[in-house]
């Protein structure tokens, strides 16, 4: 469901969408916007999946429990 929403941006930015949009045959400056929104969204969501996978590399509690893991499964993973 598509909803309308007002935002105030720098005009340089609009224009430079707007230009975008023309010259690359878009659809429109709303799918644009949406797909721009959706891209960023998407990378912010993979950076904190990054810092946490991070951040738990640092974890002794959780490298133990990896490495714990990994001895017990190394009998199956030498099996041809």
């Amino acid at each position: 469901m598509s909803v309308k929403a007002t935002f105030a941006i720098d005009d340089t930015v609009l224009r430079d969408a707007r230009e975008y949009v023309k010259n690359n045959h878009l659809k429109s400056l709303s799918a644009f916007v949406e797909r721009s929104i959706r891209e960023e969204l998407t990378r912010m969501r993979q950076d904190t999946i990054r810092n946490d996978l991070l951040a738990a590399g640092s974890d002794r509690l959780f490298m133990a429990d990896v490495m714990e893991i990994q001895q017990a499964f190394e009998p199956a993973d030498l099996e041809v």
